[in-house]
């Protein structure tokens, strides 16, 4: 039976787009190229571990999240807003968000990391960003997050460099922070309206609570497709199928880079993960190097923020290194215990290293972005639909959206 709908990639875009198509009473058949669903949103287990693929949180603020999942059902557990700073000389210390965190009050205040100005402003953005819509960020002038932050925000450089660069260089998975202002002022304004949470189970229990409703015929795993003739899918195993829509949901350097100018620019990180009796952060907190040439960006017990991630009295530590590391495995290991040892003691050599994994396509390149896509841009012609985080903003929530609005415009030609 030829389905009403072809779906390529059975990421969060794809997931949202057949949940909508669902909705509506098309049928659809979704195609992907992996072992199973979930694109980057995935979870290993390993020995009772649960490994996400890279450090990813979801932002409880994020619209098309709400719209889309079951937070109870997820069994979310929240990080204590802030971050614990790790310098040079060995020292640590805690910026939070007093008004949520009454216990990051006194840290805050006599944190180094800047000065009470800087953390008077810190409360002053989250008010402004906290009064302006999501659209009206996405509509400022494009400049870099680093220019914004000194020239525009105000902060010194001290606070720049002790927090602002370690902390979203984390989440942005670039050290320059040359990603566009106004994905800044987008996480900034999640951050402060919501909480940065994990399923306890780990991430893939998104795609899981996605992908529950959805008829298992019209699933399928195992199936990486390497043309679209016309209407036609040809897969690798020499298959196809036919529909008279087809909607590409990949990210940005697969099939979709072949029919239509796409930006294929993207940013890397190498995860490491360690497991331990003593947790080095007791605190549900990732710790930020503040090192100037840090080989670790950002360090979590993620155990201590979701007690599902290890077994019962174990601990998961989750370590991120910016881009895809060229050293050797077993040297990166080595170095990344090496720089630990400066906060967290000789007890770093007893940690048993677990996993290491590179992220090739971790998030697509953001100095540019968009928070909305006409239907022009989602149809590259009648019958051939695009979707996916790469056409306006690296976030599960424009994962979501994208997928949404193609399905939307899928749907409006089918049931006119």
């Amino acid at each position: 039976m030829t389905p009403s709908v072809i779906i390529i990639g059975g990421g969060l875009a794809g997931l949202t787009a057949a949940r909508h198509l669902q909705s509506k009473g098309i049928d659809f058949l979704l195609l992907e190229a992996s072992d199973r669903l979930g694109g980057r949103v995935k979870t290993d287990v390993v020995d009772g571990y649960r490994l996400d693929h890279g450090f990813q949180v979801l932002l409880t603020a994020y619209p098309e999240a709400q719209a889309q999942l079951d937070y109870n059902a997820l069994q979310l557990r929240k990080f204590q807003p802030g971050a614990v700073l790790l310098y040079p000389d060995g020292g640590q210390d805690r910026i939070g968000d007093p008004l949520r965190d009454l216990s990051s009050l006194f840290p805050t205040l006599f944190s180094k990391a800047g000065s009470l100005l800087d953390k008077l402003r810190i409360l002053q953005l989250n008010w402004r960003l906290s009064r302006l819509p999501i659209e009206q960020i996405f509509q400022r002038n494009e400049k870099t997050t680093a220019d914004v932050l000194s020239q525009e925000y105000g902060f010194s450089a001290r606070m720049v460099d002790s927090f602002f660069t370690p902390f979203f260089s984390g989440i942005f998975l670039e050290s320059e922070l040359s990603t566009s202002r106004r994905m800044f002022d987008f996480v900034f304004k999640m951050f402060g309206s919501g909480y940065a949470a994990i399923p306890n189970l780990g991430m893939e229990e998104i795609a899981k609570q996605m992908a529950s409703g959805l008829p298992d015929q019209s699933l399928v795993t195992g199936a990486k497709v390497t043309q679209i003739k016309g209407q036609t899918v040809q897969l690798a195993d020499g298959s196809s199928f036919t529909a008279p829509n087809i909607l590409v949901a990949t990210e940005a350097t697969s099939i979709v880079k072949e029919l239509t100018a796409v930006s294929t620019r993207h940013q890397s990180t190498t995860h490491l993960h360690f497991t331990t009796v003593e947790p080095p952060i007791q605190q549900k907190l990732i710790a930020l190097n503040t090192l100037p040439n840090r080989i670790a960006n950002n360090i979590c017990t993620i155990s201590q923020v979701a007690e599902g991630y290890a077994p019962a009295g174990q601990h998961l530590v989750s370590i991120s290194v910016l881009g895809a590391s060229d050293v050797p495995e077993g040297n990166l290991e080595k170095m990344v215990r090496r720089e630990l040892v400066t906060w967290f003691g000789k007890g770093v050599e007893d940690w048993s290293h677990l996993h290491t994994r590179q992220v090739h396509y971790a998030l697509p390149d953001q100095t540019q972005v968009v928070n909305q896509v006409t239907q022009d841009q989602l149809s590259l012609r009648p019958g051939l639909f695009i979707a996916g985080d790469h056409l306006m903003n690296g976030s599960i929530n424009a994962a979501m959206k994208s997928g949404r609005l193609a399905a939307e415009a899928i749907s409006q030609g089918l049931l006119a």
